[in-house]
């Protein structure tokens, strides 16, 4: 008996979309399986139809057997008791998958709770430690927006292995992690569980913690075989393409012209409740390079990020924005509007999900321009970054979380920012868009903008950056 089969499997969304033809796939008992393809290919949909978490009014037709059972047409009740115990699920954006008003103990708590179970004493700290949360009873009692996207990650895979399901299915569960946390991360789920479907767009990732790989491409399975058959010696243009963009080489072109420093920090400390997430940093980027800046999760990364952007003040030190003290006021003062943009690290909650992509990717342009010239713009955008046929008009919760990313990079670049700080802008996306963000912020660099960027992906940072710099512990290395 397998862990999942699926046959057939054809999801058409209300807006008459058809995410997903005619897909086949098979996780025997105790396997290991790899889905993999570019951003919107629609994995993520698969494994929503397999939960049965898709919007209503949804079509889906098919079949869909977890450990021989037909889950489709099942009623909300029954998913529901499936949910975590027949079948856990790591979500792709552990933020979304997170109350923000409630503590993150309590979320890891609910896998027992929403089946009328307590924890064991202990269980939630200890299983926290277990993924390498430090200070485990502190943070625990934090909310998630309180923990980096990597940590919060961390606690969400807590929370689905808690029953030991025998079917897990992981979302990207590790695009906000470092390598060594990753792999630690993809046994704890495997040592869990007896059976894992794994959608990554870390082809190393996959190959070493996979037995067979399956490749969507526009809905459809282009091809399926073992993991280290298809990524050694790929049969399909689009697995091919795959493998070929997995694997960057290094920067190698000469260190580009720089101007001046466009952001400078001179021992930079920021504290939460006490606790220094950054530590006497001194840092400078200047006009035409990208600094990338690598380290563990929950290492103060992101907080750098904000910190240099302007949008959290330090508790010491001095930030200096194009040449002048960034805080003389309440507020960071700014040279003008749209010089510094950020891309965040979580990008659905980064966009409005009440606005239409246009809106969304103009609204950082100076001036008062026509809805139609504005639309014009945001397409033109879109193409450049590889949605050439998404309509404009979409609303972000129509989109991957890959495509997002790529929604919230054009937005930040639509302003002509002179610094534009970006955390982790290539972790929710397959290899081949991550390429080409990486040639956006890339070639953002080489027209004169200072470029300062957090990522786990050290190889794919190489391959753009001009310096990369390591941060431990609050402090740079």
């Amino acid at each position: 008996m397998n862990a999942l089969e699926v046959r057939g499997l054809t999801v058409t969304y209300p807006d008459g979309y058809r995410c997903l033809v005619g897909v086949d796939l098979v996780v025997p008992e105790g396997g290991r399986v790899g889905l993999v393809g570019t951003s919107g290919c629609g994995k993520t949909t698969l494994v929503r139809a397999v939960l049965g978490l898709l919007p209503r009014g949804t079509h889906v037709a098919g079949s869909i057997r977890v450990g021989g059972a037909e889950v489709l047409g099942r009623p909300e009740r029954e998913l529901r008791a499936l949910r975590g115990t027949a079948v856990g699920y790591v979500a792709q954006d552990p933020f979304a998958a997170c109350d923000p008003l409630r503590r993150v103990s309590s979320h890891v708590a609910e896998a027992w709770l929403a089946h009328g179970r307590r924890p064991p004493e202990g269980a939630v700290t200890a299983r926290l430690a277990d993924v390498g949360i430090t200070d485990v009873v502190r943070r625990a009692a934090q909310h998630p927006h309180q923990w980096s996207g990597g940590m919060l990650q961390r606690a969400t895979t807590v929370a689905a292995a808690a029953h030991r399901p025998p079917l897990t299915l992981a979302d990207e569960p590790t695009s906000a992690l470092d390598a060594e946390l990753a792999d630690d991360v993809l046994d704890l789920v495997a040592d869990a569980g007896r059976a894992l479907l794994l959608v990554s767009h870390d082809l190393a990732l996959v190959a070493r913690h996979t037995d067979s790989l399956v490749v969507l491409d526009g809905g459809r399975v282009v091809e399926d075989g073992p993991s280290a058959q298809l990524l050694t010696a790929p049969r399909h243009p689009v697995t091919a393409a795959l493998v070929a963009a997995s694997t960057p080489p290094p920067r190698t072109v000469a260190a580009p012209t720089v101007g001046a420093p466009q952001v400078v920090l001179s021992g930079v400390t920021r504290s939460y409740a006490g606790h220094p997430a950054v530590h006497g940093v001194d840092l400078q980027v200047r006009a035409g390079e990208v600094l990338g800046v690598v380290g563990r999760s929950g290492s103060g990364k992101s907080t750098l990020l904000r910190v240099a952007a302007g949008l959290e003040r330090p508790d010491a030190g001095r930030v200096q924005l194009g040449g002048e003290d960034a805080w003389t006021s309440g507020r960071a003062t700014l040279p003008r509007r749209g010089w510094a943009m950020p891309v965040f690290q979580d990008p659905v909650a980064s966009l409005d999900r009440r606005w239409p992509l246009w809106r969304t990717i103009t609204e950082p342009l100076p001036g008062r321009s026509s809805r139609a010239v504005r639309r014009r713009r945001a397409a033109a955008e879109l193409a450049r970054v590889g949605l050439a046929g998404v309509d404009v008009d979409r609303l972000p919760g129509t989109l991957s979380v890959g495509q997002c990313q790529r929604v919230a990079v054009v937005r930040a670049l639509v302003a002509g920012p002179a610094l534009l700080v970006a955390d982790e802008p290539t972790a929710s996306l397959d290899v081949d868009s991550a390429a080409v963000v990486a040639s956006l912020l890339r070639a953002a660099a080489d027209e004169g903008c200072a470029v300062l960027v957090v990522s786990h992906d050290r190889p794919r940072l190489a391959s753009y950056a001009d310096r990369i710099v390591t941060m431990w512990d609050g402090e740079l290395t």
